[in-house]
């Protein structure tokens, strides 16, 4: 089981890091065999950040991470957890037992979530849209 954790983690973090040279959302990915990270990049100040007077960039450079999280269970059934110190980093903690396929199914969820939303923005109004379903349907 060790080896083939580490077989699948570079296997993981390989395509991961392949998914971020095509999404500038992604910051970094690091890890070792199968505890790995994936860190968000903070959102570049805009015309939205100053219409909103920086609410929308805090928002997103606070909430990126579990916004995404929150897309990947709703969306993919996949459970992922932001770090306590950084809420912009998942964690992504398969089990030893994970094959290629499930491997491939989590990083194939990812790249939809980036080109469906288009980065920080639809993320986040996505996000907003759910949170505002849950409040309503109570």
């Amino acid at each position: 089981l060790p080896q083939k954790a580490k077989e699948n983690g570079d296997y993981f973090i390989d395509k991961l890091n392949k998914l971020k040279e095509k999404n500038k959302i992604i910051k970094d990915v690091r890890g070792r065999g199968l505890l790995i990270g994936i860190e968000f990049e903070q959102p570049a100040k805009g015309i939205l950040d100053k219409i909103s007077q920086g609410a929308l960039n805090k928002f997103a450079s606070e909430y990126t991470g579990s916004m995404v999280a929150g897309e990947l269970l709703n969306t993919y059934r996949i459970i992922t957890a932001y770090t306590l110190n950084n809420p912009n980093v998942i964690r992504l903690e398969p089990p030893l037992i994970v094959n290629k396929e499930q491997i491939d199914y989590v990083v194939s969820s990812l790249d939809e979530i980036f080109k469906k939303y288009k980065g920080f923005l639809g993320i986040t109004l996505k996000s907003a849209k759910t949170a505002l379903n849950s409040i309503l349907s109570r």
